[in-house]
């Protein structure tokens, strides 16, 4: 076994026995049921500006968090030092708070029947081996090759940024969960500013992986920066009126976003969701697909289990536009009677896909399209997640006969997202595989805009 390897395992021992342990102390302490989750990051992150060296960060963290349950009653603790007295007390600390809570019958741990039996090797964890001085150079190197290229509107770089991480978590209950998991993350992005008539406008290129070797290089980051910043430049305002609007695959993403907030067990069982008792309804068009799956090989949302030690599984979040699933952990399937399917850390990588008559490369959409805005930057945060209402600041570029006009800023997009949601007619192909929402632009005609 390599040294990484076996550096790597006995890190995970040695968690898992820490985790082990303090369940056992619980259950000595009076829990009737408990739940340890141990966290650790170890990391190198490096900045630069000007092409010269900002920062330098070294990180090397753990903590524990501690949930007991007694007579029905929730208390969690948590603490960074994992001594053996500062987890008894911590231990302690959440016993004493459960004695002061309110019971709660939807309180407690998973079903032991939904628990994760079975692990997949996802290959989320690489060494991604590099030293200060290279990831120095990765990120100066990123600013040297935009400015050297003299670009007509790129005024100077707003710096870049180097990272490398690896985390490794453990999750151990009372019911004999005990399970260590690993992963690693890595990135490199680049920030540059443009002008035009005194004007300034900021755009950025970046890459994001598990493996360091799946990193964009340099140059493709580059040349992303550099594109969306010139795009940026003389940027105005529209008349206000209804366009059609095209959401760019990340400006997309955001709108999938919403979807799974209306759609996660808390929102729906405190009633604050727009999306309450549409299960097994129709809520987009039935050319629409969501596929959720948490094991795709590299994934940055690629899990074998949820923050509950629920087993996670793909399926058909919309099918044929029907919403199929929920998106519960294990308290919120309670709170609604229902079962929970492995939620608690979130969505699970999302493929979202439109049949062939309704799917587009992106070229092709601006041409079928003729006329409208394509939106890229979404601000503000103008959603009634209870009402469904809509209303954001957006940036993006007015297009005409399929082809690009002038930068737009300045303009309010609104509506709302029931709508939205079933006027949906077309997406593009270009899916930004970086996100885990894998999503191409997507086409809602006629919206309301508020410009000049």
């Amino acid at each position: 076994m390599d040294s990484f390897n076996q550096v790597l395992k006995e890190n995970q021992e040695k968690l898992l026995a820490i985790a082990s342990k303090a369940v056992k102390e619980a259950k000595n302490l009076g829990a009737d049921e408990c739940e340890v989750s141990i966290g650790g990051v170890k990391g190198l992150s490096v900045s630069s500006r000007d092409k010269d060296v900002e920062n330098i960060e070294f990180n090397n963290d753990n903590g524990m968090e501690i949930v007991i349950y007694k007579d029905k009653k929730r208390g969690n603790a948590s603490t960074t030092d994992l001594s053996e007295n500062a987890i008894y007390e911590c231990i302690q600390s959440a016993v004493n708070i459960a004695k002061y809570s309110s019971q709660d019958d939807c309180a407690g741990l998973c079903d032991p029947d939904l628990m994760c039996t079975t692990f997949k090797n996802l290959k989320l964890v690489f060494e991604n081996k590099i030293t200060a001085d290279e990831a120095i150079k990765q990120a100066i190197e990123l600013e040297e090759i935009a400015l050297d290229r003299n670009v007509p509107g790129i005024k100077k770089s707003d710096g870049a940024s180097f990272d490398a991480s690896f985390y490794t978590s453990v999750l151990a209950n009372s019911l004999g969960f005990c399970h260590a998991k690993s992963s690693s993350y890595t990135s490199k992005s680049l920030i540059l500013l443009g002008e035009h008539d005194g004007k300034m406008q900021r755009g950025n290129g970046y890459s994001v992986a598990r493996d360091l070797n799946d990193l964009y290089d340099n140059q493709k980051v580059v040349d992303e920066a550099i594109e969306k910043t010139v795009r940026k430049l003389n940027a105005h305002s529209v008349p206000t009126g209804k366009y059609n609007i095209i959401f760019a695959k990340s400006a997309a993403c955001t709108l999938w976003g919403a979807l799974s907030s209306g759609i996660s067990g808390g929102a729906l069982y405190r009633r604050s969701s727009f999306l309450c008792d549409k299960l097994g309804e129709k809520i987009f068009p039935e050319f629409v697909t969501i596929h959720e799956d948490p094991f795709i090989l590299k994934g940055l949302a690629s899990r074998n289990y949820d923050a509950d030690g629920v087993a996670v599984k793909p399926s058909n979040i919309i099918e044929d536009g029907v919403l199929q699933s929920y998106l519960l952990a294990t308290y919120s399937s309670r709170k609604l009677k229902l079962k929970s399917n492995g939620h608690a850390s979130g969505i699970h990588n999302w493929m979202i896909s439109f049949d062939k008559e309704h799917t587009f490369e992106f070229d092709d959409l601006l041409k079928n399209v003729g006329e409208g805005i394509v939106v890229t930057d979404l601000m503000g945060q103008g959603i009634d997640m209870v009402s469904g209402n809509y209303s954001r600041g957006a940036e993006g570029y007015y297009f005409k006969n399929g082809k690009f006009e002038h930068a737009v800023e300045g303009i309010t997009i609104a509506g709302n997202l029931k709508d939205m949601f079933a006027n949906m007619s077309a997406i593009a192909t270009d899916v930004d595989e970086r996100l885990k929402i894998k999503s191409g632009s997507v086409l809602i005609p006629n919206m309301t805009v508020s410009g000049i």
